[in-house]
């Protein structure tokens, strides 16, 4: 299976299920009281960051858009930690600290995924490249040799 059909399927199941759970909720069944707007919001924003993140962890992307990836999940993450702290009437004294560990963490993850690679390598940096003089070189001696052959 395709990881951006994994992607896209798993945020499809979310949504649908979270649009389910708010149904009920609202039908008044008795069970499902405790879920409101805020709850669905939180939910979803917390599937999207963890999905967002792991596409971005085990995506097959350049570096610059791993690191998007990630940083789209933690600011999906930074959404659902807020509205969290709001359906259970966090204390607003740590709400900022767990923000920060969550924005850390992403900036831990985005280093590691990416293995400290850097995207704007030249060609000039990677093993066995061979400048323009010295590719001119090898066409001379080839087409000397092909020449000596005849």
């Amino acid at each position: 299976m395709n990881k951006k059909f994994l992607f896209g399927l798993i945020v499809c199941v979310m949504i649908v299920a979270v649009a389910v759970l708010w149904l009920l909720s609202a039908l008044g069944i008795e069970a499902m009281q405790w879920f409101t707007l805020g709850w669905a919001v939180t939910i979803a924003a917390g599937v999207l960051g963890i999905g967002f993140v792991g596409r971005g962890v085990f995506g097959k992307s350049a570096v610059p858009v791993k690191k998007l990836w990630i940083f789209f999940g933690a600011a999906f993450l930074v959404v659902a930690v807020i509205t969290l702290a709001c359906e259970i009437a966090m204390p607003s004294e740590i709400v900022m600290p767990i923000i920060a560990v969550v924005l850390s963490v992403a900036l831990l993850i985005g280093f590691l995924a990416v293995g400290g690679k850097k995207w704007d390598t030249g060609d000039n940096q990677k093993a066995g490249y061979k400048s323009y003089r010295e590719r001119k070189a090898e066409e001379e001696k080839q087409r000397e040799d092909t020449e000596k052959k005849d």
